[in-house]
């Protein structure tokens, strides 16, 4: 049933006025418009509402059922309202995010800093998350938005773009110092591989693009992928990589500025590997005026990023 929400709230200011003429004084209108409306409503339900004397109104045994659920519905809109209001005002007194750990490793100390001397009053609330748990914690509500790899087909979110960056391969000169450069991928699947797990990619075909989780694109039908050992962290990766354990596979801003002089920097090609750095939110959600300073911030710090090393 499609029944007009301003019907029900004229009908409960008439019925709790008990007064037509009351009602239409409060409400800005005429009696005979208060008066149509109360007939519309009784028509659209099909039941008798009011009882009208000259003297009186008063809501029917019918009416009295609707008038209670109507206030009910009424008193819940209003804390509702109320309670956004307060949250609203929560959020824009701080910001609550999440980062991806290789985003976080390079940048968050110096972004958190110069959201400080923008806004000091501003409280900060961060947590580091893989992408999928990130995208959970959005979805759920715990965290407002998050620096995260993109992820195709997650109709739940918008992604605003923020950074393209390649992948490379890390591999120890004493282990493994046949390996030539550029890397191939079918040279790549050879090899030991270290991985950091459920890493979304693209690979770029040429003009094509496809996107996988980096172990889909690995797997080469016919040929069992050797990963050597799956990690959540880069900086453990780049550590399995310099003791020779494999050939480890990281987003460009996760090679360390200062690395295990045997490790190599290999440039990954046939196809070239990279992952898009952007900015997760719930679709439909606004930011608050903070947090799209804190986001802005990130932008500037990713957009203007001095990559670390030069390749081997």
């Amino acid at each position: 049933m499609n029944v007009n929400l301003k019907l029900l709230h004229t009908f409960a200011r008439v019925a709790q006025l008990r007064s037509f003429s009351r009602a239409a004084e409060e409400l800005g209108r005429t009696t005979s418009a208060i008066s149509m409306q109360i007939g519309e409503l009784e028509g659209q339900v099909g039941l008798k509402l009011l009882d009208r004397t000259t003297r009186n109104v008063t809501p029917t045994p019918d009416g009295a059922v609707l008038l209670e659920c109507v206030q009910d519905s009424i008193r819940r809109l209003e804390d509702g309202i109320l309670e956004t209001r307060v949250a609203a005002e929560r959020r824009r007194g701080r910001v609550v995010f999440g980062c991806a750990p290789t985003v976080a490793a390079t940048f968050l100390a110096s972004v958190l800093a110069e959201f400080r001397s923008v806004l000091p009053k501003i409280s900060i609330h961060v947590q580091e998350l893989t992408s999928n748990d990130l995208l959970t914690a959005i979805k759920d509500r715990e965290i407002d938005f998050g620096i995260t790899p993109i992820v195709q087909d997650k109709s739940d979110f918008s992604f605003t773009h923020l950074l393209r960056e390649p992948l490379v391969a890390l591999a120890s000169g004493d282990h493994f110092p046949d390996i030539m450069q550029p890397l191939s991928l079918d040279c790549l699947t050879r090899l030991p591989i270290l991985v950091m797990q459920g890493m979304p990619i693209t690979a770029v075909y040429h003009e094509k693009e496809a996107s996988f989780l980096l172990t889909e694109l690995l797997e080469t039908p016919g040929r069992p992928l050797n990963i050597a050992c799956s990690v959540k962290q880069a900086a453990t990766l780049v550590d399995l990589a310099a003791s020779g354990l494999g050939v480890g596979i990281v987003p460009r801003l996760a090679v360390p500025t200062r690395m295990p002089p045997q490790l190599r920097i290999l440039h990954l090609t046939e196809p070239e590997i990279v992952r898009d750095i952007g900015i997760a939110t719930l679709k439909g959600e606004r930011l608050s005026e903070p947090s799209l300073v804190m986001a802005n911030i990130f932008k500037s710090h990713l957009l203007t990023r001095v990559l670390p090393a030069k390749l081997d």
